[in-house]
């Protein structure tokens, strides 16, 4: 009798985008993982209101945000120089259970806010290697073929767990279980994703002696070097614009509780828009998009992303023109972000593009945690109108840069 020629088909597609013993069981632990720790982080995002119940302020929560700076540069620095040190699996696993601890830490303050520096000296390192280290475990487990797919379902599932942890511990918050406990809770979760994680590297083969030339490669470059050359390369101005990004992510999402407050507004709405609208570009517009011109994509994603930040200068507190803004700007961020960092390595030479990621996730990281200091002083000193000004500007200088380099390629084509 014959073989089906579609089942054959559907195994050779199957280890054309895995490697060798990795299976459909590895995959989905990973997935649970990036949900379980992305929806702890998300429940954290209510930190800011935990501050104000000790008696402190915004500045004083971008005071605990940015305490973890330091560490967490010098901590994704030694991850970038040496990756082969540890597997990824266990790094991540250890970076989720040090987040954990810092959520049960954050439940036992229960006076006075300075306690919570070092809390998030914790979440912000942790959080930091999470974000980093997240995409080499996917990236052992797949091909070259595999790879964009994948990565996209790591990060839709990191989104999906950022937009439903803050409506989730909102909910928990207001009832008996209160806020404290629902920190709590974000340590049970992230106890399972830890757990998920262990799994995925017991399913999950060594990979690190694959290519052992290119780690001797990589070690011998120098990350200093190399950087060096990517900041003077094209891919330069794109870091910039990965940076701002960065700037306009922590500020929509670590200060959203305290601005949907003094708007009288139900934060919730904010949240499940804006995730709705990223998971649906990032899965059903990107796709379509690919083969159009990038940078003018690019461009085009940041302009709307600039009329969507400017658009909650108006939205008062009307929770319709609020959810309106909240979706326009996941949908510019969700479709620009994930381009710009796939153009920022295909601008660069085949020698620099191992180093481009990595170094982009230093500097949106760097970004994420030392901004919130200037934010709090803002809102504090200003209020949240001349911060969404502030906003606005960043905005508008990636649109400039975007559409500079749509014009740049424009007049270079024959």
């Amino acid at each position: 009798m014959p073989r089906d020629p579609a089942g054959v088909a559907g195994r050779r597609d199957s280890s054309e985008v895995l490697h060798p013993g990795v299976g459909a069981p590895a995959i989905v632990a990973v997935l649970l993982s990036a949900w379980g720790i992305s929806t702890s982080y998300g429940m954290l995002l209510l930190l800011p209101l935990h501050v104000q119940g000790l008696g402190g302020n915004e500045a004083s929560f971008g005071l605990v945000l940015s305490a973890a700076v330091v560490p967490a540069v010098l901590t994704l620095l030694a991850v970038s120089s040496r990756p082969e040190a540890l597997r990824p699996q266990w790094m991540l696993t250890l970076a989720i259970a040090v987040f954990g601890a810092g959520c049960v830490l954050a439940a036992t303050v229960t006076s006075g806010w300075e306690p919570l520096i070092g809390v998030g000296l914790l979440l912000g390192t942790s959080w930091a290697v999470v974000y980093t280290v997240a995409p080499m475990v996917v990236n052992e487990m797949v091909t070259d073929s595999g790879r964009v797919t994948y990565f996209g379902y790591l990060t839709g599932t990191q989104q999906l767990g950022i937009g439903t942890g803050p409506v989730l511990a909102g909910w928990l918050a207001h009832t008996s279980v209160g806020l404290r406990g629902t920190f709590l809770i974000a340590g049970l979760v992230c106890a399972a994703a830890a757990a998920a994680t262990t799994l995925a590297a017991a399913l999950t083969p060594d990979r690190r002696q694959t290519h052992p030339s290119s780690l001797k490669h990589a070690e011998r470059s120098g990350l200093w070097q190399e950087g060096k050359s990517i900041v003077r390369s094209p891919a330069g101005p794109w870091l910039l614009v990965i940076a701002l990004f960065a700037c306009l992510f922590t500020t929509m999402t670590q200060f959203q509780t305290t601005f949907a407050a003094a708007q009288d507004l139900d934060f919730s709405i904010f949240f499940v828009a804006y995730t709705v609208a990223v998971i649906a570009v990032r899965f059903l517009v990107a796709p379509r998009v690919r083969r159009f011109d990038q940078t003018r994509v690019i461009a085009t994603a940041i302009t709307v992303m600039l009329i969507a930040v400017a658009s909650f200068l108006a939205v008062g507190a009307n929770p319709i023109a609020y959810a309106t803004a909240s979706a326009a700007m996941g949908l510019g961020y969700g479709l620009a972000l994930p381009a710009t960092q796939a153009h920022a390595v295909a601008v660069s030479a085949e020698a620099l593009r191992p180093r481009v990621l990595p170094l982009a996730g230093l500097v949106f990281q760097t970004a994420i945690l030392s901004f919130p200091l200037a934010v709090g002083w803002i809102v504090v000193q200003f209020g949240y109108w001349e911060l969404f000004t502030v906003l606005v500007a960043f905005a508008v200088v990636q649109a400039a840069i975007a559409w500079r380099q749509v014009a740049t390629q424009r007049s270079s084509s024959p």
